[in-house]
C-alpha cells in the first residue's frame, strides 16, 4: 500500500516540518510505503523566498530583512537538509504536473497543517486533493481550517471540495462543525501528528545543546508578557534565557537573551528536551513541552487579546491548565503538573489516531 501525504512541508516553520516528519514516520511504522508529495505551491514558495516582495513591505521591514539575510539563509538551508535527509519525498510536482501522481499512490492524505485554510495557500485546491481522480483515495488527517468561519464567497467551493473526501479528520472542534455545515459529512477529531511519536523517538532526531541550566522562550506571536515573565523566572531561579528565533533587532533589544533565528529543526528539539523551564505562546511549543515533560508556562491570550484556542484546548485535554499564564503574578515555581495523566491521555489519543490511519489505508 503506497500512501502520498500532501502538506506544507516546505514552510520554514518548526511545527510544519515536525508534523510532516511525524505523520510519515507514523505511517511507515504502520507498515505502509509513505511519501511526502514534493508539491511546490507558487504562493507558498513566494511566501518563503529569502529575497522578494520589497514593494509590499515598509522601508523598516526591508531594512530588517536585509540585516537578517544570512541567518535566514542558514535557517532555510538547515530546514531543506532536514527534510531531504529524514523524509521520503516524491518526485517534484507543481500545479501543472501534480495530476501525474494519480497512479503513483493507492491512498492520498492531506494534513495536518492549515491545509483547509484558503488564506495560507491562496486557496490552492491541490491541498484539498482536487487533482485526485478517484474519490475513494481522498482522505485527511488532523487537517486545520485555521479559522472559525468560511467567507460566503468561498462556501460553495468548500462544499464541493469537502464532499469529495472519503474520510475526513480535522484538528479542531470548529473544523468538525464546518465540515458538517458545508458538506453534510461527519468527521473525526485527532491530535497533531507530533503526538504520534514519543519522547524517545523525538530524542533520536534532536541535537542537544552544548549548554544547560536555561529557560527557553519560544514565541510565535506577539506577546503581552513573555519576555518579562522569563526575566522574572530567571531572577527567581538564577538561570539564563535562550530565545529561539530572535533576529538581529531582537537581540539588540534583549541583550540578556541568548539564541538566534537560525536554529535548526534538530536544535529546536534539543533545546526543548533539555530546557529547565519553557515559556511559550505557541501550540507546538506547548506540545513539545508536554512531550518532553518540561516545567512550562503558556500564554494563551495573544497581543490582540484573542485566545490561542489550539494551545488552550491541548492543555485542557491533558489536564495541564495550571501552566496557563496571563500576567507576571502567574510566575510560580510550585505549580504541580500531572504528566502521568497527560501521558495516559496522549497514549489513548495516539492509539485512536493510528487506528484511523490504519483504517483509511487498509480500507482502500
Amino acid at each position: 500500500m503506497k500512501v502520498g501525504v500532501i502538506t506544507f512541508h516546505r514552510a520554514i516553520n518548526y511545527g510544519a516540518a515536525l508534523q510532516t516528519y511525524a505523520l510519515q514516520k507514523a505511517l511507515t511504522g504502520l507498515g505502509f510505503d509513505s511519501e511526502v508529495i514534493d508539491y511546490r505551491c507558487d504562493h507558498m514558495e513566494e511566501l518563503y523566498k529569502l529575497v522578494g516582495g520589497f514593494s509590499t513591505k515598509s522601508v523598516k521591514q526591508n531594512i530588517r530583512s536585509f540585516m537578517n539575510y544570512f541567518p535566514a539563509k542558514r535557517k532555510m538551508k538547515s530546514f531543506r537538509s532536514m527534510i531531504n535527509e529524514n523524509m521520503k519525498l516524491s518526485p517534484m510536482y507543481d500545479s501543472t504536473t501534480i495530476n501525474q501522481s494519480n497512479d503513483r499512490y493507492d491512498v492520498f492524505i492531506t494534513g495536518s497543517d492549515q491545509v483547509f485554510n484558503y488564506a495560507c495557500s491562496d486557496f490552492d485546491k491541490n491541498y484539498f486533493l482536487s487533482f485526485v481522480d478517484d474519490k475513494q483515495k481522498i482522505n485527511s488527517y488532523a487537517a486545520s481550517f485555521g479559522i472559525c468561519e468560511i467567507p460566503n464567497e468561498y462556501r460553495a467551493e468548500y462544499a464541493r471540495l469537502l464532499s469529495r473526501f472519503n474520510h475526513i479528520s480535522v484538528r479542531e472542534e470548529s473544523g468538525k462543525k464546518m465540515v458538517r455545515e458545508l458538506a453534510g459529512k461527519d468527521s473525526e477529531l485527532h491530535v497533531d501528528p507530533v503526538f504520534l511519536l514519543d519522547a524517545s523517538e523525538w530524542s533520536r532526531l534532536a541535537k542537544d545543546p552544548d549548554f544547560d541550566n536555561y529557560i527557553l522562550i519560544y514565541r510565535l506571536n506577539k506577546s503581552n508578557v513573555i519576555n518579562d515573565f522569563a526575566r522574572l523566572l530567571a531572577k527567581k531561579t538564577g538561570k539564563k534565557i535562550v530565545n529561539i528565533g530572535q533576529d538581529y533587532i531582537d537581540r539588540l533589544k534583549n541583550r540578556d537573551f541568548c539564541g538566534g533565528m537560525d536554529t535548526s529543526v534538530q536544535e529546536f528539539l534539543g533545546l526543548f528536551k533539555n530546557a529547565d523551564y519553557v515559556v511559550t505562546n505557541s501550540f507546538h511549543g506547548t506540545a513539545f513541552s508536554i512531550i518532553f515533560e518540561r516545567q512550562f508556562y503558556v500564554e494563551t491570550k495573544q497581543k490582540d487579546f484573542k485566545k490561542n484556542d489550539r494551545a488552550e484546548n491541548l492543555l485542557k485535554l491533558t489536564g495541564l491548565t495550571e501552566s496557563i499564564v496571563e500576567s507576571l503574578d502567574d510566575c510560580r515555581l510550585d505549580i504541580y503538573r500531572d504528566f502521568g495523566t497527560a501521558r495516559k491521555v496522549i497514549a489513548e489519543e495516539k492509539a485512536r489516531a493510528l487506528s484511523y490511519l490504519n483504517g483509511i489505508c487498509v480500507d482502500e
